[in-house]
Formats: C-alpha cells, structure tokens, sequence
C-alpha cells in the first residue's frame, strides 16, 4: 500500500466525520396541558424577595421535575438561614446516612419561645399537674401545632415537592393573611420523610427518562422497577412502623411528634394515577380507641379542603376504600396521641405528566393539589385553634380520670426468662414514652384474662412483672396498641362480609390484628382493674448482663430462653469459633438449658487460646449472659454436654433470593434481621439467574414471599440437586406453596386445597400421633399374651366422618374466600423440636390468605395453628382434622377471622421441616419477619438459618 493511501485511509473516518451532518438536538413535541399556567401560590401572596425560591437551588420550578433528597435539605438549610420565620432541626439520619430534617415555621416571637409552647401543650396533655383555670389560659394562649408529613413512601413524589413550595410561600409571605396564620399557628414541614427511598425512586426515573415527554402510566419512568422506592433502605413501609418503630426514620420522628403534641398532623400520599384527590374523613370501621371529638372536625376540614379544590374545579373524594381501623398509619398513629389525623392521596404522576380518558394531568399540577389541600387545611387549623385545644385537654382529663373510659385497666407482662425479648417491649415503652410501672412484690388479682380470651380467677402476678396501666395521657394508644381483641362493628363487619361474597375482596386495606403482646410472643394478661399497689415507676430501658468467664471451665453456656442466644451463636460462628446446640433439655453445674441452648466447649476450640475472652466480648455486644459450666455431667435423663443432644453447629452461608417477583416487604424484612438481629454477613441472589449461580457457596437459602405464579424456569430443579447435597431450604408464603406444586415437587408437603379431595387418613394419623405421644395414658394389658379385640384405634371415637370428595372440594372453596386480610392466630407448639427453641407452649402469629400446609410423617411440623383447650366436647371433626374428646381448638387469637375461614386453617402447619436428601427444606405458611414486629414468629426463622445447617442437614467432616 502506498503511503498516501495508507494516509487516505487512516484519515477517512476523520473526513466523515468532518462532512456528516449530525442529528440536532431534539425538541419535545408539544403536548396539550404539559405545561400548567397555574401559580403554586395564592393570588394575594406578596413573597420577600430576600427568601431564597426554590429554582435557586433545585434549578428548575417546583414541580418542573422530581427534587433529589439532597436538593429538598439544600434548600431546607438556605431558607432556614435566610429567614427568622424558619428554624430548622435534624432528628436523625437513615440507613444510608441521609439526614431527616424537619422545619418549624411561625412568627420570630413564637419560635423563641419554643420551650413556653411545649411545656403549655405538655400540661394540656397531663393535665393531673395543672388545674382548670391554668388549662384555659393554655388553650387562650398557646398557638396550634400542624405536622405536615410529605411523601413517607418514597417513590410518592409530589408531596416532597410540594413542601419546598409550601415552606417557600410560609417563610416569605408579607401578606396579613399569612403573617395571621404564623401568629396562630406553628407549623412542622417534614419535607421527606423518606430519603434513601426517594433516592432510589428518582435515579429510577432518571435512568428511564429520554428526550422527550413521556406520559404513560405504564412505562417505567412512571411505575419504576424491583425494588420500587415505596420502602426504606431495608424496603420498610415506613407507614406501617408508627406502633412497632423498627426503624431509625420512626425512631427520629417520633419523640419530636410527642413533643410538639400536634393539633393537626397531615400524611400526604399517592395513589394510582388514573385516580383524583382523596381526603379524609375515612369510612367504616374506625379504630374504637380514636378520639370520639376527631369526627366533627374532619367534616370541617374536608369542607372546606373541598372548597379550595372546587374553586379550580379539582376532582377529589373521600371514604371509598380508606378505612380507618389499623392504628399503625401515620394519621391513625397521631390521632391516638390527640391530634386531627388528615390523609391526602394524589394521583400519582411520578414525572412530565399522564394521560388520563378525558385530558393530560401534569407533574406539577399535581404538586398545586398537595400545596392547595395543605394551605387549606392551615387556615381550617386556625379558625378551630381554639375548640381543637379545648377538644384535646377535655379529652385528655377525661382519660386519667377515675371514672374514664380506660379507668379500670391494666395489661401486665410476667418476668420471663427471654429478657431479649422483653428489652424489645421495654425499648419500645420508652419510644413511645408510655408509663411504665413494675411490682416490686407479690400480687394477687381476682380476674385477669390472656391472649387466647382465657379468663383466670384468683391469679398471683409475681414481683418483677411489668404493668401498663391504661389510665394515663397516651392511654387511647396504649389501648390501640396492647389490646388483645378490638372488634368491628357490626355495619362494617356487614359490608365486610357482603363484600366478600358479593364481589370477592375483603374492604379491609391492612391486617386486622397488630397488638404488641400477641406480636411480639409474650406472656400477657389484661386486668380488669388499675393496679396501685406495691408498684414502682420505671424507665423502661434494656436488662443486660454481664458474661461470666472462668479459666478452668470446660464451656460457656448461653440459655435457648433468650433470643439473643441465637445471635450470639451466629457471630461466634463467623468469628471462627466452634459451637454446639442441644435437641434435649439439659443442665449443667446448675444451669438450666432448654432445646436451642449454646455451648462453647474448651475441647472444641482448643487451637483458640482466647476462647472465653472471644465469647465474652461477643456477648457483651448483645448484653446476654453466658456462665462457665465445670462440669459436663447432667442429672436425671437430661443431656450431657459431651453426648449426641448436643451437636457441633455449622457456620450458616445465607442467601436471600431477590428480584423478579419477589415480595419487596419479605426480602426487606429478613435482610433487616440478618443484619441488625444476628449481625453477619450473607449474599442477595437475583431469583432469575439463581438456578445458573453456584449454589455450593451457601448452605441456607431464603425464598422470600413472593407475588404469585411458579418460580423461574430451571431454579427448582438446581434447588433440588443443591438441597440434596446438603443445603438448608427456607420458604415463606406464596414461595412455600410454590415448592409444594408441579408435576415433581421438591417436598411431600401439600396445601389443603392440593389434596383435600384425596384420602386424607395420613393426615388426620399424624395429628392423632401428636396427640396421643403427648397425652396418652398407657394401654391396659401391655404385659397380657393374648392378643384380641380390645385395641382402641384413635378415629374410632370421633362421632362424625368426612363427607364425599367432591363435598369437601365444594367446601374447601366456599371457606378459601374467606380468608383473613390479616388476623392473628394460635399456634401449638412442640417444645422439644429445635425448630420451636424459644416459643413456649404456644406463639400468636399473623396468617393471611396464606397456604394451608397439610403435613404427614416423615414431614414434622413443629407448629400447628390451634391450641388445645379443655372443654366437655366429644371427640370429632373439625373441617377434616380430628379433635380429642374434652379439647376446644382455639384458633382465633385477635382481627377478623371468619368462622369459615378459622375451620379451613384449624390444624394446618404453620411451619414444616422435612429431611430431602442431606438437606432439608423448611416452609412457613406466612412471612415470619413480617415488619420486623412478629418477634415469636422470626425467633423460628432465626432457629432455621442459624441452627439448621447444623441440626437438620447433614455435612461432612472436613480434612486438614
């Protein structure tokens, strides 16, 4: 090639690209009502020009396009330095180290006397240390407090928008009107209540957007993609933490919530995007412990909320499908504490604007809703300012009152020998700063009742037991939150019930159970009295103990009692130490250890010179006591440490499945546990490329709950082979009832709509073995040589008999539509499988439209939904399952449970464990870590991740 041809041809995509005409930048075509005309703010607003507008930080006009959490507190802290109207307070940072801002914003005189205003709204809140006279001056006095709460689900964007607008218009407006309000008022922006998932929403839409406008609802710059910004950064519906507080974002808020004691607290939303506007009031059912006052005054607020929208001729509408009886929203949570709890749902835009049957709703149009509704709202704050303190003090005298309407109650906790899990309770007493007591002595009631409905007579509350009492300011929550059986009233529970059989969806929008005790798996009673002697006043904090060492002990000791017993054997796993866990109740040198105990041994870690020093500082991290045992001998029948009960548990490898179709809430909430209750490491999985990965890593894998339909192609059968050799299978829910369908299941286990046409007689067998090994009294002529007739077989005596297949088919549908949107129920325990460490004869546990899991030997099944209760019934059915004769099945425990409903699921396994191959698989009928609240139920899932590998599958024995 000559050289100027090598040039030529070296230089030719130079020349090219010199004469190529490139593509100009691309115009967005014109849309019809993508651009909104309308101001944000109010006519007669007259804005000092020395407050910052919100494009001189963001760039752009609010509502223009989505504002990133960074930008929302940029221009948080620039109005707050340029205005005296605004101060701003951070109470917390998120998981992803984002801070949580709120903004308090009222007139120079009201904010210096800051102090003034919370300790007056404190006397109107106890009103036992002021009198009626002090009261009235208050409620003359004091300005109201609004809490404005934007966008708690993250990828609910407008309502964060619309706070920087609202802060705008409050700290620069010179109008009279305005500088009114501020007088009268004190007004809290909580501009974004969720950081980390407006993040993780915005980047989505970032990454979806092109050039040009794009409004269809169904593309992704609108809906986003697992795992959505709904959730924080551990995927928690933060709107459903207000009661449980698991998170740091409740964590934060809560305490400045109490403080300021809110006349108006506003939890503003999205919804679909082909909706309008909601409103408050809610319909039917309302929470029975709501302020009687709160319903005459939503009225007025949607009354006059509806005329600000009907000036612009907004739709909107109110009821429908928002109910009010799960106390755990935002606006349920802070009307139990007095406030007027309003909710907003915008339709949701996400971005530019959607096409709706008639016209273009735009992004920002929808933000001006949420700015309307929220200076509406204000200014119905402010002509009410006064009868709304006076409803609230009233209201607050009445409930510590002698003769109030929670004047003779109080729900008591026994001491207990899971002080893990009681420091949880304690821990949230303090948060939501509930009075707490505790009996210093002996005390003897007459009557008292327990979580089951049991009533007990003449029963003996030892020294040490815990006591909140219901008559107290927060006593309308602590009613909502620790009473066993709020229920429905009766013309809801009618459209409930027609609902369901007229169009086949329950009316309920959240579960229908939630109270602490039953959640958390305590040991509780309700007293029919106020309880006032031998009680001292505490501050409920965390119990620890300090681990104990020894230099001449054969092993440390940690009680399967404790959860934290659990977590301690994870870390000391990871940390390199070797550590067993018993199957049989043991005790040594005096300690009592239940199944799921731990022992460090000095002969299994005898390459480790600081053995103890390692076990001790890992325990401390949890404050959990460990005690140096001397002696590995114990009495009776009980396990000694050096036999086969005890067993060498092997360092749990965990995997949690994610993405596809993946329930968001579940994978959430299992990460959070892993995290911060056991503290060890573990890998996320996409649940698509699963069944290529290799699976020899892990020796537990997790399938979270999940949205319907089989799991994806080829990951079953790569499950199988891996499960086989050894690994330790954890399903929940929809995943669990996935496991158990197919033409070649993976497991034995079937759900009751699977086989409740078949011959059910192994499955009746296996509840009459579990009952008769634990209660059966001895055979007569065991030692007789004859054999005859009299062997008494267990069905024999039942007085009913199934009805044909296709009768219990016919059944088993009518009774699947009713099952609970979420109700609690009662779960017997077997105390002696490993699996059920720490829960005590029986656990309450949420199920919902869960699968009935049917079990038979060789599957155990170490809890089954029912608790035995003697009753003079006969032996006989119940559904398809045998009851003993003088036994009551109690399955109900709280929420709304239909009877149907309760017979379908009487006797079903709550969780399974069955032997494939090496390994096992283990299901749950429900999410067992469901909000991070169910602490009975995770205290399971934690025995299956940390104990299975060790316990239930088999593993070799490694050579040097």
């Amino acid at each position: 090639m000559s050289r100027f041809l090598f040039l030529a041809v070296l230089l030719a995509p130079v020349a090219l690209a010199q004469m190529a005409t490139p593509y100009p930048e691309p115009t967005p075509s014109p849309l019809a009502g993508l651009d909104y005309p309308q101001s944000l703010f109010p006519e007669e607003a007259d804005h000092d020009p020395a407050v910052p507008l919100p494009e001189s930080v963001l760039g752009f006009e609010v509502g223009e396009r989505v504002a990133t959490s960074e930008q929302i507190v940029a221009y948080a802290r620039r109005v707050a330095e340029a205005s005296d109207r605004v101060e701003l307070v951070e109470y917390g940072r998120t998981f992803e180290g984002r801070p949580l801002v709120y903004l308090a914003v009222s007139t120079p005189d009201n904010l210096a006397r800051r102090d003034e205003i919370q300790s007056g709204m404190a006397a109107l809140g106890d009103p036992r240390d002021s009198d009626a006279g002090e009261r009235e001056r208050l409620i003359d006095e004091l300005p109201a407090v609004a809490w404005l709460g934007y966008s708690i689900h993250g990828n609910e964007s407008s309502g964060s928008d619309a706070s920087l607008a609202v802060l705008y218009h409050l700290a620069a407006d010179r109008s009279e009107q305005t500088r009114s309000l501020l007088s009268d008022l004190v007004v809290i922006i909580d501009p974004n209540q969720n950081p980390d998932g407006r993040m993780r929403f915005v980047n989505g839409v970032h990454q979806a957007r092109g050039s040009q406008p794009n409004v269809d609802d169904q593309s992704l710059v609108h809906t986003g993609y697992w795992p959505f910004g709904r959730g924080n950064h551990y995927l928690f519906d933060l709107n459903r933490d207000w009661m449980y507080a698991r998170q740091p974002e409740t964590r934060g808020r809560i305490p400045h919530v109490i403080d300021w004691k809110p006349m108006l607290f506003v939890d503003i939303h999205e919804m679909g995007s082909q909706d309008s506007f909601l409103f408050s009031p809610p319909r039917k059912p309302y929470n029975p412990h709501l302020p009687p006052y709160r319903m005459d005054m939503a009225q007025r607020f949607a009354d006059e909320q509806a005329q600000a929208f009907d000036a612009f001729g907004y739709p909107y509408y109110s009821g429908e499908w928002n109910e009010n009886w799960f106390p755990g929203y935002s606006d349920a949570w802070a009307a139990l504490r007095g406030a007027q709890g309003i909710l907003y749902e915008q339709a949701r835009i996400a971005d530019d604007g959607v096409q709706r049957d008639t016209h273009l709703l735009s992004y920002q149009q929808s933000v001006h809703h949420q700015v309307l509704s929220t200076l509406a709202n204000l200014e119905t704050l402010q002509a009410n300012r006064q009868r709304m303190l006076s409803n609230y003090a009233a209201d607050r005298a009445d409930l510590v009152s002698d003769d109030g309407p929670y004047s003779e109650r109080s729900f008591v906790f026994p001491p207990s020998e899971n002080q893990g899990r009681l420091n949880e309770l304690l821990e949230l007493l303090a948060i939501q700063e509930i009075e707490t007591h505790r009996l210093t002595e002996d005390l003897r009631v007459s009557r008292a009742t327990d979580v089951l409905g049991r009533e007990r007579r003449d029963v003996t509350l030892p020294a040490g037991t815990l006591v909140v009492r219901n008559r107290q300011p927060a006593a309308r929550l602590v009613a909502a939150m620790f009473e066993f059986d709020p229920q429905i009233g009766e013309a809801a529970l009618e459209a409930e019930r027609e609902s369901v059989l007229k169009d086949g969806r329950s009316t309920l929008y959240d579960t229908t159970a939630w109270n602490i005790p039953m959640m958390f798996g305590l040991d509780a009673m309700s007293v029919p009295e106020h309880l006032d002697r031998g009680l001292e006043a505490i501050e409920p904090a965390r119990v620890t103990a300090a681990p104990e060492t020894a230099g001449d002990a054969i092993a440390l000791v940690a009680s399967g009692h404790d959860d934290r017993t659990v977590a301690l054997a994870a870390r000391l796993l990871e940390r390199g130490l070797a550590v067993r866990a018993n199957t049989r109740e043991s005790e040594l040198d005096g300690h009592e250890l239940p199944v799921g105990s731990i022992a460090i041994t000095r002969d299994d870690n005898r390459n480790i010179d600081d053995w103890q020093e390692r076990v001790a500082e890992a325990a401390a991290e949890l404050g959990l006591g460990v005690r140096p045992v001397g002696h590995g001998r114990a009495p009776g029948e009980k396990a000694d440490l050096g036999g086969g009960y005890w067993q060498v548990l092997e360092q749990p490898q965990v995997a949690l499945l994610a993405r596809g179709r993946v329930n968001m809430l579940d994978f959430g909430s299992v990460w959070y546990l892993l995290d911060h209750r056991l503290g060890i490491r573990h890998s996320h999985l996409d649940e698509n490329r699963a069944g290529w990965s290799d699976l020899r890593r892990y020796n537990v894998l997790y399938l979270p709950d999940r949205w319907g339909g089989s799991l994806p192609s080829g990951l079953v059968e790569a499950l199988g082979d891996w499960v086989k050799g050894g690994g330790t299978l954890i399903a929940s829910g929809s995943s669990a009832e996935a496991l158990t369908a197919g033409d070649e299941p993976l497991v034995s286990v079937r759900t009751l709509q699977q086989v409740v046409g078949d011959d059910l007689s192994e499955y009746q067998d296996a509840l009459h073995r579990e009952w008769l090994a634990a209660n059966d009294p001895l055979p007569a002529g065991i030692w007789g040589h004859a054999a005859d007739s009299g062997v008494a077989y267990p069905w024999q005596g039942i007085r009913e008999s199934l009805p044909d297949a296709e009768e219990r088919k016919r059944r088993e549908a009518w009774q699947r539509q009713f099952m609970p949107s979420g109700a609690l129920v009662a779960a017997r325990a077997d105390r002696e499988h490993w699996l059920a460490a720490g829960s005590g004869d029986f656990l309450t546990l949420l199920f919902s439209d869960s699968p009935v899991l049917m079990s038979k030997p060789p599957v155990e099944a170490p809890l089954r939904l029912g608790v035995y209760s003697e009753a003079e019934t006969e032996a006989r059915l119940v559904g398809w399952a045998p009851v003993p004769e003088g036994q009551e099945l109690r399955v109900r425990a709280g929420g709304l449970l239909w009877p149907e409903a309760r017979e379908r699921i009487a006797n079903g396994a709550w969780v399974t464990r069955e032997r494939v191959g090496s390994g096992q698989v283990i299901l749950f009928a429900h999410e067992p870590a469901f909000r991070a609240a169910q602490l009975g139920a995770m205290r399971i899932l934690e025995n299956a991740l940390i104990y299975g590998p060790g316990l239930g599958a088999d593993h070799p024995v490694e050579l040097p």
